[in-house]
């Protein structure tokens, strides 16, 4: 069956490797030559590229021929053996970009050639040992495929995650109709939310985007209730669960064949800087818990006092009257709480600071004098954008700066000198182009849709010394009306930080030796950059209110800049993916299936039953929505619930899904398992940076941080050798609990 498969993937490959030869002209053939040398030997191309270089068919005709002339050489000749190696796997991590610069033409037969090539290289290395390079630089798929027992087994994962992705994108967006003064947010936004024949009230979406928005505004429990309830039964009876539970077998499945202890530990050793101290894991994390906890102590006293203040002044208590103070609050009138204690200020107002056209022409500006780079926008004209409408190129160029070259050196580093690195006509450091993508294309049907994964902004690296940004924000109409959020702000940070430290170590390292670049080494960057905009003199340049051109005052910021929720939410999303994958799934949840233990009833009547005295068809309340039968509700997940409710400040309550989050999206990835690498780059920043002082306007505060960022990009924190974040929390753990949130 699986030569079967082979030979189909073969032909398909052959047809249309012959077809693209004969319908390409002479000089667009020549022009795909060009790249496929440069791409193939890491250097970079010094003009701006656009999606038509980088043909899908010619890229893996190439690599094809490079196999066919390793598999002819001779066996003594390792050295020839492995530079060509090397080249089909620089070219491999091009036809990967390719397939996903232009993913929705010719999907099926892209992905049928994509698996002729990896079985094809996979097979190459077999036939010919493959001691003359790395076997951990190998990319991940043509490892798998080169691993026999795997291959099926890997293949039949994949389905099971494409399957559940469809299923999580197909759902339909659900509203919330209310009356005007049921909700207090900026009157402008409920204008926008009017409903069509009754101006009276307000029909809002529901999705993950907006929610905590929406809870903060509504004063009544029952209401916020309703929010959390119309967030997660869009993905209910879709079996979401149960396909949950086959993907993970499958995954501990093919962990244990390898001879890991689970998904986790396999996917920490993989994934990750912290191979070796998976051991330690449990108690790094119970390290955080115990910081987050600390810092958590204040914000329950204050909700408590704030309750007792409602209870005693007679007001209508805003929880649910079944809670006492020994039950955590629900996730629902949690958040409202949080809010209303540290004094929030409306987004929307906070918003209004940060109109599009201002923001995304002074981002550059900003981040150029953080990060010591010259740049320079390449024209395009309009209608006529390389990557899309509203997109922008730029041109970087690296400063130097004798302050931070000095220091280098005496060090024994020179980060600015670089023999790889191509010089433009100015004779200034070429470090490349970043193409920035501001916005998705939207369908009529996406109004209908929530937008969940399709939407999740992306940075991929080109080939040496181009890099493509797609922030896949929510373009509003006009476009010239766009404001952007706090946390839309915050993703225009993070992936930059991706962006600069990709190209960056493109001029320095062969395109495939990054493929398999450790995630929390990948994420430190964007981490630190992060950390870069919560500081009120960056958001102070960055900000332009759309009325009266004024800056966002130092009050405001407060309300938008990091608290201790930040850790939280990191430490949060990382134990669910930890512990859902630390498990055997067999042990776990077969036993669970088709039995509900005493201990189970007591946490659903705490959790609360969802559908109760409704019939079997369901019942509609006033809010418009329909409300399931009990039998209609699969309980599968409720057990692994109640077991990592404990790590949260709150109770997940009946309505809560993990398939409403952010959870599918690293589930489904091939590093679902080693989220924890996201806490391991928010922690290394926290103990390794400060950016409280940096000021555009302080030239000493900017070169001590370049100093520093530059170091660690220069320690090349890739590999065996880097410094251990657990290893380093554990051994400072009087410094990491006195360290205060920001």
């Amino acid at each position: 069956m699986k030569n079967m498969n082979f030979l189909i993937n073969k032909s398909i490959f052959f047809i249309f490797s012959k077809i693209t030869t004969f319908f390409c002209w002479a000089e667009k053939k020549k022009l795909n030559e060009q790249v496929i040398k440069y791409v193939e030997n890491s250097k970079i191309i010094n003009h701006p590229i656009d999606t038509s270089i980088t043909n899908f068919y010619f890229i893996s005709n190439e690599i094809n021929k490079l196999v066919n002339i390793r598999n002819k050489l001779l066996v003594c000749d390792k050295q020839s053996r492995k530079r060509i190696t090397e080249k089909c796997f620089n070219l491999y991590c091009f036809l990967i970009t390719s397939a996903k610069l232009k993913k929705k033409k010719n999907n099926f037969f892209k992905r049928k050639i994509l698996e002729y090539v990896e079985e094809t290289i996979a097979r190459s290395i077999e036939k010919i040992k493959i001691e003359d390079i790395d076997k951990k630089l190998i990319p991940y798929s043509i490892y798998i495929r080169s691993e026999k027992s795997l291959g099926s087994l890997v293949a039949d994962l994949n389905i099971a995650c494409s399957s559940y992705l469809n299923k999580i994108n197909s759902v339909r967006i659900r509203h919330l109709i209310i009356d005007k003064d049921e909700i207090n947010i900026d009157e402008e936004w409920k204008k926008k939310h009017e409903c069509f024949f009754n101006k009276k009230k307000l029909k809002i979406p529901i999705s993950k985007h907006n929610y905590e928005y929406i809870l903060n505004g509504l004063h009544k429990s029952s209401l916020r209730k309703q929010v959390l309830y119309l967030l997660n039964i869009p993905f209910e009876n879709k079996n979401l669960n149960k396909d949950v539970i086959n993907i993970l077998k499958k995954r501990y499945d093919i962990a244990t064949k390898m001879g890991y202890k689970n998904w986790a530990h396999y996917s920490i050793s993989h994934f990750t800087s912290e191979k070796n101290n998976y051991d330690k894991v449990n108690d790094f994390l119970a390290l955080v818990k115990m910081k987050i906890d600390k810092e958590y102590d204040t914000v329950k006293c204050s909700m408590e006092k704030t309750i007792n203040l409602e209870k005693s002044t007679n007001m209508q208590v805003n929880i649910d009257d079944k809670k006492d103070s020994c039950v955590k609050l629900a996730i629902y009138d949690w958040n409202y709480y949080y809010n209303k204690i540290l004094n929030k200020s409306d987004e929307y107002l906070i918003n209004t600071y940060f109109p599009h056209a201002h923001v995304l022409k002074n981002f550059l500006i900003i981040v150029s004098k953080i990060y010591n780079f010259a740049y320079e926008e390449v024209k395009q004209e309009a209608g006529q954008e390389r990557w899309g409408k509203n997109s922008h190129i730029y041109k970087i160029k690296k400063k130097r700066n004798e302050k931070i070259m000095n220091s280098n050196i005496m060090n024994g580093k020179n980060l600015l000198d670089n023999t790889r690195r191509e010089q433009d006509k100015s004779g200034s450091n070429l470090l490349g182009y970043i193409y920035i993508m501001p916005y998705k294309d939207i369908s009529f049907m996406d109004y209908f849709r929530i937008p969940l994964i399709d939407s999740l902004p992306n940075t991929c690296l080109i080939c040496a010394g181009h890099v493509l940004i797609d922030y896949r924000f929510l373009s509003s109409v006009p476009i010239e009306k766009k404001l952007f959020s706090c946390s839309e702000i915050l993703t225009l940070f993070h992936e930059f930080g991706h962006a600069y430290h990709l190209l960056f170590l493109s001029t320095k390292y062969n395109m495939y030796r990054m493929s398999n670049m450790p995630l929390d080494y990948a994420e430190l960057f964007s981490h630190i950059n992060e950390h870069v905009a919560n500081n009120y003199n960056i958001m102070y340049n960055l900000s332009n209110n759309i009325n009266d051109n004024s800056k966002i005052n130092e009050y405001l910021f407060k309300t938008m800049k990091f608290d201790y929720s930040r850790l939280a939410n990191i430490f949060s999303q990382s134990m669910l993916d930890y512990a859902i994958h630390n498990l055997d799934p067999y042990e776990f949840f077969d036993g669970h299936q088709g039995m509900v233990s005493c201990a189970e009833v007591v946490i659903r009547s705490i959790r609360g039953t969802r559908g109760k005295n409704c019939n079997s068809h369901g019942d509609s309340d006033k809010y418009g929505m329909h409300t399931y039968h009990e039998n209609s509700y699969d309980h599968s997940l409720d057990k692994f619930y109640s077991t990592v409710e404990k790590y949260f400040p709150y109770s997940f309550s009946s309505h809560y899904s993990i398939h409403s989050t952010s959870f599918p999206y690293h589930f489904s990835c091939c590093y679902a398992g080693s989220v924890l690498s996201y806490l391991f780059a928010e922690m290394r920043v926290l103990l390794n940076f400060s950016t409280d002082n940096l000021s555009l306007k302080k030239n000493s505060s900017l070169v001590s941080f370049q100093r520093k960022f530059y170091e660690i990009i220069e320690d090349d924190l890739r590999f065996d050798a880097n410094p251990s974040i657990i290893t380093h929390a554990l051994a400072n753990k009087k410094m990491l609990l006195r360290k205060a949130a920001h």
